[in-house]
């Protein structure tokens, strides 16, 4: 199969970017060793001392997150608590690495809106972290977009547990789960919660990794039907789906996405 044509775009910015670099002089302090060390030195000491003060934050906002969990969700029994750490430390680790951009939400969202008119429709993004989803339906025309994760990030992301949509049967019009679904402690409770909250019809969209398990994973996903045996037998109409090699992608993993609306009186 013909690869991914980023792969080749992001190699070949990455080889201008270090001919750009290679032909820039380097600053007078620079070209003379004793300054050049004491230039590395004090880089190196913010550096650490920035890495430390972000250490410390982010193991602040660890606390101060997971006690708004506890008043969000109530009393959970120890190993489900156990769980939602985990997954609230990743959560808040993958925010804190990667900052707020990413723009690899956009092809999922736009082959989606190849294959169904979301324009003016409820959608329910599971798992946001960013809210970069959420702007992306908004510019492709969807009309209620809202996202839950295990954190507030108001107005357009509340804390809510993907077991336990706190939303009425047949709200949302679509479905969407980007990396997120492969963190559920039980896929199969999930996934009835997905079907719940969308109207007979709705849209469920999944993208998770192919048999590989990353950090704060709780299913292994060897291809489509692990992920489809949590929907059944609510499953109907496949949209599309694909399961991309990580030869093939820029993602550097097997990537498992699916496209189907969903069956229910």
């Amino acid at each position: 199969m013909a690869k991914d044509p980023g792969v080749k775009a992001a190699k070949k910015a990455k080889a201008a970017s270090q001919a750009a670099k290679a032909s820039t002089p380097q600053p007078w302090y620079l070209r003379h060793r004793l300054l050049k060390s004491v230039y590395k030195t004090q880089k190196q000491w913010r550096r650490s001392l920035g890495d430390g003060l972000d250490r410390v934050y982010y193991r602040w906002n660890v606390r101060q997150a997971h006690t708004r969990l506890h008043q969000q969700l109530g009393a959970v029994d120890g190993s489900y608590d156990t769980y939602l750490r985990e997954q609230l430390e990743e959560t808040l680790r993958k925010k804190r690495l990667f900052g707020r951009v990413r723009f690899d939400v956009v092809p999922l969202v736009d082959m989606l809106a190849s294959k169904h008119d979301f324009r003016g429709q409820a959608v329910l993004c599971v798992g946001a972290r960013q809210d970069d989803e959420i702007r992306y339906f908004r510019t492709r025309g969807a009309g209620r977009v809202l996202g839950i994760d295990l954190y507030d990030a108001p107005p357009d992301i509340v804390t809510m547990d993907m077991h336990d949509l706190k939303f009425g049967d047949g709200e949302f019009d679509v479905v969407y789960s980007r990396h997120s679904f492969e963190h559920a402690y039980d896929k199969r409770k999930a996934g009835l919660e997905f079907v719940r909250v969308l109207k007979p019809g709705g849209v469920v969209v999944i993208e998770v990794p192919g048999k590989v398990k990353g950090g704060g994973d709780y299913n292994l996903f060897n291809g489509f039907d692990d992920v489809l045996e949590a929907f059944t037998p609510h499953v109907g109409e496949f949209l599309w789906q694909e399961y991309s090699r990580k030869e093939e992608n820029t993602d550097k993993m097997d990537i498992i996405r699916l496209m189907f609306r969903v069956r229910k009186p």
